[in-house]
């Protein structure tokens, strides 16, 4: 959540500082060359292993061709890959590649600080935008117009313990609900003699993520259909996030980490899982590959499969899931030279094919962009030996819903993040947190529409 709203006061930022530079006409970003080879910028905010994974791309990419070289800027994370980005746009030196998640790219595609790529597309006779998942292009789609091709998607999951889960008595049946998980929490969590969770029935992630993929799942929006009435304390939100109150704090079937230095309470929830300190979590598709490696140590991989197991979000009642899914674009940046222009969309073509798609969500867990993944041979054996790898395209394909956008630039995010650690943390009724966070996200909002 707090990368989230980083992202977000970046964005804001970017309006402010770039409001007078217009980019007119003329106005090319300078052209370089290494030999021969025309230089294609790229800023790359990924880390760990997918940035190896990104370098590896690039790498051959570059030696597949005689015309151009992608040279990466190598930036610790989105926020400062967005940070470098207004610097080069207030300069007219930005990089012509610049990767985008679903959150801030519609604020770049506003303020004409990325440009449209239907032309390279329409003349392209290799490259069928159809064959990628309609849910990711949607979101870099405006007027009719793509300005992005999905490099990946993610989308967060339930990873369970199935030998756990079975022992108990249950099936993957009863994780389709939250009302069925809370029956399968009841039994299996267990409690020291002072109250306190030793196995937890589940674990969510904490942030309003999880939560607000509850609310939707259970029919409930953020806003009204016309975008006045801010909704977040109506009857569908108070009553979900009054439940993870109530398992949190008063039943104590679920646990929760918080705090910690960056992603540490994230971390901590994978290793309780790993470790067998709870039946599962809900957590991102990104996350499958180091839990797969990790889990059991000394396991082989029979029986890894069978403890590990993930299944899609669950629903409430009858409504069906509808978690976010999130996806991150190549796109191309303003006052792009033609020619350097050209190699950056033959580079998003070449890193987006199904080999490389297939490639990048077997290593990581993250989703397959192309829709005829499962059609490539590697990717299909590796699906056969490891099927809750296809959980997560699963989910994307038949309930996946594209990210809330604030229109407030955050504040909207900013009132339930309070909310939560209320609710979460402190054990505060859900309708208190949410009326006080209500109150101040209608200002907001009253303040934008105006």
């Amino acid at each position: 959540m707090k990368k989230l709203l980083t992202l977000f006061m970046v964005v804001s930022l970017f309006v402010s500082v770039l409001a007078g530079c217009s980019g007119g006409e003329g106005n090319t970003v300078k052209v370089t060359k290494e030999g021969e080879k025309i230089v294609v910028p790229f800023i790359n905010g990924v880390g760990g292993s997918l940035a190896d994974r990104l370098d590896k791309i690039v790498m051959e990419f570059n030696e597949s061709q005689d015309k151009y070289v992608v040279k990466t800027t190598k930036a610790g994370n989105y926020d400062e890959s967005y940070q470098k980005l207004q610097s080069g746009f207030a300069a007219n030196n930005q990089e012509a590649i610049a990767l985008l998640g679903s959150d801030v790219i519609q604020n770049y595609i506003n303020k004409d600080l990325v440009v449209p790529i239907d032309t390279f597309i329409n003349n392209d006779k290799e490259l069928k935008i159809e064959n990628y998942g309609k849910g990711f292009v949607s979101q870099a789609t405006v007027d009719g117009k793509i300005y992005g091709i999905p490099l990946y998607g993610t989308t967060q999951i339930l990873y369970y313990n199935k030998k756990v889960l079975e022992e108990n008595g249950f099936t993957t049946d009863d994780l389709k609900t939250w009302e069925g998980l809370e029956k399968v929490a009841e039994k299996v969590s267990k409690r020291d003699e002072n109250g306190n969770v030793q196995y937890a029935g589940w674990m969510p992630i904490w942030g309003t993520t999880n939560l607000i993929d509850s609310v939707r799942s259970a029919g409930g929006n953020v806003l009204s259909e016309d975008g006045t009435k801010v909704l977040i304390n109506d009857e569908t939100w108070v009553k979900v996030w009054e439940k993870y109150r109530t398992w949190l704090h008063e039943d104590k079937i679920m646990n929760i980490h918080t705090g910690g230095t960056g992603w540490e309470y994230w971390d901590n929830t994978i290793i309780d899982f790993v470790e067998g300190k709870t039946l599962g979590y809900t957590g991102s598709s990104g996350d499958q590959g180091f839990v797969y490696k990790s889990l059991g140590e000394g396991m082989d991989e029979a029986e890894r499969l069978a403890t590990f197991g993930a299944v899609p979000q669950p629903g409430w009642g009858d409504h069906k899931p509808a978690p976010k899914l999130e996806a991150y674009f190549f796109t191309l940046t303003r006052n792009i030279d033609p020619k350097v222009a050209q190699g950056a969309y033959e580079f998003m073509k070449f890193a987006t094919t199904t080999e490389k798609t297939a490639e990048w969500s077997m290593e990581t867990g993250y989703i397959p962009v192309q829709n005829n993944v499962t059609d490539y041979e590697p990717y299909a054996e590796f699906v056969k030996k490891q099927p809750q790898a296809l959980v997560p395209l699963e989910q994307a394909n038949k309930y996946g819903v594209s990210p809330f956008i604030d229109p407030t630039g955050g504040k909207i995010y900013d009132a339930l993040d309070i909310a939560k650690d209320k609710v979460e943390i402190e054990g505060i009724s859900a309708k208190e947190a949410l009326d006080e966070a209500a109150t101040i996200a209608q200002q907001e909002l009253d303040k934008v529409n105006k």
